[in-house]
């Protein structure tokens, strides 16, 4: 995604903000560079100037599967205009699935009377807490032996080991009960993709965070996306490695973020982990940390 795009895509989310909003800036900035372990989208469409809504499209490999599509529109968005939004994408898949907002009553309203339907499958949800009175952090001490700060400029390649080892596909798959076939491949993020992640406009060093064991090495990290206009601060993405967990270190890393991101002038935090119970330990540290549920985000599918 180019430099233009992406700033107009981070403009039409951070324009109008909420806790309920399926799209934070931060998760913009990530998909750019798609540290989440997506491709490219086969098409992208785009709607308003200034840019009020857009979405990625992943055809499937066969007309009996479903296109994925990953949708935003901007609440406040006329009735009408939603609806033609939604028809621009079924125009170039007919049959698709679309993650939404469920409190995005106008969203799911135009979805349901195009025929969609809540699909199977994960669903996650939206945390939030406000950063008024961190005083309850007090809680989460770091363990022994270690130590919490921001990442180094010379230590990219570590930086990436730790995401590396701690987003390994067959660990993500034992953490799901999902069979290891051993034909899993390693973790698609890497060094190209963080300098890429640092290169967005809403990076901030100070809020990709890093916890140090004893012998020097990271043992779990944790990357913090601020927006200022809205005074909210996403995590996206946090992980510890497999030999640090069970010691509270990711919970005390949270907190150490949200005390940053405070100082940076942030007044919330958001997180959007898993809701539904087969991987329910990120949930479960967010609310360790206060965080409430304030939205749910489903698929939704017309086939």
């Amino acid at each position: 995604m180019n430099t233009a795009d992406l700033s107009a895509r981070l403009g039409c989310v951070g324009r109008t903000w909420t806790p309920q909003q399926r799209l934070h800036v931060g998760n913009v900035a990530w998909a750019s560079v798609h540290g989440d372990g997506s491709t490219a989208p086969d098409l992208s469409l785009e709607w308003g100037d200034p840019l009020r809504g857009f979405a990625d499209i992943w055809l499937p490999e066969s007309a009996a599967e479903q296109a994925t599509v990953a949708l935003h529109l901007a609440p406040g968005m006329p009735t009408r205009q939603l609806a033609n939004a939604i028809n621009d994408v079924l125009e170039v898949a007919p049959r698709v699935t679309v993650e939404v907002s469920l409190q995005q009553a106008e969203i799911v309203s135009a979805l349901v009377d195009q025929g969609f339907r809540q699909a199977d499958g994960p669903w996650f949800a939206q945390l939030w807490r406000s950063l008024d009175d961190l005083t309850d952090l007090q809680a989460h001490r770091v363990p022994d032996g270690c130590s919490i700060r921001r990442v180094h400029p010379d230590e990219v390649t570590e930086r990436v080991e730790v995401h590396r080892r701690c987003w390994d596909p067959a660990r993500i798959k034992q953490m799901l009960n999902l069979p290891v076939t051993g034909d899993e491949r390693g973790s698609s993020y890497s060094v190209d993709k963080h300098l890429a992640v640092i290169g967005t406009p809403v990076y901030r060093a100070d809020l990709d965070l890093v916890a140090e064991s004893a012998d020097g090495s990271l043992a779990a990290f944790g990357l913090g996306w601020l927006d200022p206009q809205s005074g909210s601060v996403l995590f996206e993405p946090v992980g510890t490695a497999p030999t640090h967990t069970e010691r509270g270190l990711a919970r005390a890393l949270c907190a150490e973020m949200l005390r940053v991101a405070r100082g940076l002038g942030a007044t919330q935090a958001v997180v959007g982990p898993r809701g539904d119970s087969a991987y329910p330990v990120p949930r479960r540290l967010y609310e360790g940390l206060l965080m409430r549920e304030v939205a749910q985000f489903v698929p939704v599918s017309n086939g």
